[in-house]
């Protein structure tokens, strides 16, 4: 008898070594946007496309030399000739233009009810504008 409430005794003083583990669940709830609240989050994407690509074109021109952004960008376009590297990234640059802008121009088109902040539209001269620009590239390229 003594054993057993010494062995009760000692396993009721033994600590657990039991952790306690709390699971953090996080409730993701969709909301419902609105039109104009969509055309607005199409826009962003759009910029964002042709931010990448400008960024990309105007890294590229700044990393050609250790001289002004500005001399590396006369060097670039007086070698576009002979340099296929510059003729891709500037191609690049323009097909991405005239693309975004195309698209922001009918997404403009298609919800004009919908205001968003600044003068974002693109003027359907300026797609002209930029799809010529690359047609030009493409036919002395």
């Amino acid at each position: 008898m003594k054993r057993l409430l010494l062995v009760i005794f000692i396993t009721s003083c033994t600590s657990s070594s039991s952790e306690s583990t709390s699971e953090t669940t996080t409730t993701t709830v969709e909301v419902e946007l609105s039109v104009c609240e969509k055309v607005e989050k199409e826009y962003i994407s759009l910029s964002n496309q042709l931010f990448e690509t400008s960024f990309e074109l105007n890294d590229y021109i700044n990393n050609l030399s250790d001289a002004l952004v500005e001399d590396d960008r006369a060097v670039f376009f007086e070698e576009m000739n002979e340099n296929f590297d510059h003729q891709n990234i500037y191609k690049k640059y323009l097909e991405t233009r005239a693309s975004v802008y195309q698209q922001i121009n009918s997404l403009y088109k298609q919800n004009n009810g919908c205001p968003i902040a600044g003068d974002q539209e693109i003027s359907d001269e300026k797609v002209l504008e930029s799809k010529k620009e690359l047609s030009d590239f493409l036919s002395k390229y």
